[in-house]
C-alpha cells in the first residue's frame, strides 16, 4: 500500500526555522539646539547610543561594541531652512582605535581584578560596564536624552564612564577618565582624561624611518657599476634605494591622537531642504556620536531621529571586538 507523503511522516519539511530578533526600542529622537547667541556658527552635541538603548529598553547595553545605524531623519520647523548644515561624526573605525580601546580595557580589568584580590566576594555592580568619552569635548557637556512623542525624555539612572586610578609616582592616587580621541588632560600625575589611541601610540614600538636602510649610496658601490656604461644603473639603482623606502603615514602620530586628526571622522553630512534631511547607514565604534549643525536662525531645533538597526544583540544590529 503506498503511503500518503501528505499525511505521513516519511517526508521532511524544507523549510528552516526563523528566529524571531529579540524585541527592542531602536529609534532614539532628539532635539538639538544650535547656539542662540552666534548663528551660523556650529555647535556640537554627542550622543552614547548605549546608554540611550538601555534607557528606552530598561536593560543594559554595553558601550564596547559597533553600532550599526541604518537611518538618520531630521527635520526643523523653523523655516526658511538657509545656511544650515548637520554632519555626524565617530570614533574612526580603524584598527588602531579597536587595539587603543583593547588594552583599555584589560588594564582596567587588570586593576579591578588586582584591587578587589583580597575581598570576600564579588562587589562590582550589576551594570558594570567599561565606558568612554568619543574626546574630551564630550566630557564637559550634558547629553541629551531620547525623547518620545511629547518631548518627555527617558529617565536616567546610573551611566558611569570608566576611571583609571594610579598612583603615578606621586603621594595621593591619579583618578583620570578616558577618552578616545585628542591629547591627555592635564599635566603628568594629575590627569583628568588621557587619550587612549595617543596612549596606544605611547606605549608601541613602530617602523623605522627607513625601510631598508641602506648604509651608503649603493649606486656607487664598484660592483653594481661592472656594467653600467653610462648612467642609466646609477639612476635606476638610486630610485630603487630613495623611492618608497618611508611609510605613506606619519611615524610619531598615530591618527586620533592630538596632532593627527583628533576629532572624530564624518560619517553623514547633510543640509536641509524643506526643513528635512535624510542621512544614510553608517557603523558607530562604542556606539559614540558627535552631531554638529548649524542655522542662520538663532536657536534653531532640529529634531534628529536615529534608526539602530536591528540585529541579534538584545534586538539590535550591533557586534563586539
Amino acid at each position: 500500500m503506498a503511503m500518503n507523503k501528505t499525511n505521513g511522516g516519511s517526508k521532511r519539511s524544507s523549510k528552516k526555522t526563523v528566529r524571531a530578533l529579540p524585541p527592542a526600542v531602536r529609534y532614539l529622537r532628539y532635539d538639538l539646539t544650535n547656539s542662540a547667541g552666534a548663528p551660523s556658527t556650529e555647535t556640537s552635541h554627542f550622543i552614547d547610543l548605549a546608554r540611550d538603548l538601555s534607557i528606552v529598553n530598561r536593560r543594559l547595553y554595553r558601550q564596547g561594541r559597533d553600532y550599526h545605524v541604518k537611518k538618520i531623519t531630521i527635520v526643523s520647523s523653523n523655516t526658511p531652512n538657509f545656511g544650515n548644515r548637520i554632519s555626524v561624526a565617530t570614533v574612526p573605525n580603524s584598527w588602531v582605535a579597536k587595539s587603543a580601546h583593547k588594552r583599555a580595557f584589560q588594564v582596567w580589568n587588570k586593576m579591578n581584578e588586582e584591587a578587589s584580590e583580597n575581598l570576600a566576594g564579588d562587589i562590582s555592580g550589576t551594570w558594570a560596564d567599561f565606558k568612554v568619552y568619543i574626546s574630551d569635548d564630550m566630557r564637559g557637556v550634558t547629553l541629551p536624552l531620547p525623547l518620545d512623542n511629547g518631548g518627555q525624555a527617558g529617565l536616567l539612572n546610573e551611566w558611569v564612564y570608566s576611571q583609571m586610578v594610579t598612583p603615578d609616582g606621586t603621594a595621593t592616587a591619579d583618578n583620570f577618565e578616558l577618552h578616545m580621541l585628542g591629547d591627555h588632560i592635564g599635566a603628568a600625575g594629575a590627569r583628568s582624561s588621557v587619550g587612549l589611541i595617543k596612549s596606544y601610540g605611547e606605549s608601541r614600538a613602530t617602523v623605522n624611518q627607513d625601510d631598508p636602510t641602506v648604509p651608503g649610496e649603493a649606486s656607487d658601490d664598484p660592483l653594481v657599476n661592472v656594467f653600467d656604461y653610462g648612467t642609466t644603473v646609477d639612476d635606476v639603482v638610486d630610485n630603487l634605494e630613495f623611492h618608497n623606502d618611508r611609510p605613506p603615514y606619519d611615524i610619531a602620530s598615530y591618527p586620533g591622537d592630538e596632532l593627527n586628526m583628533s576629532k572624530p571622522i564624518i560619517a553623514q553630512d547633510t543640509v536641509l531642504v524643506d526643513g528635512r534631511a535624510t542621512m544614510g547607514s553608517f557603523t558607530a565604534m562604542c556606539g559614540l556620536l558627535e552631531f554638529e549643525i548649524k542655522s542662520q536662525l538663532p536657536e534653531d531645533v532640529f529634531s534628529v531621529l536615529v534608526e539602530v538597526a536591528p540585529g541579534n544583540y538584545r534586538g539590535v544590529k550591533s557586534e563586539g571586538f
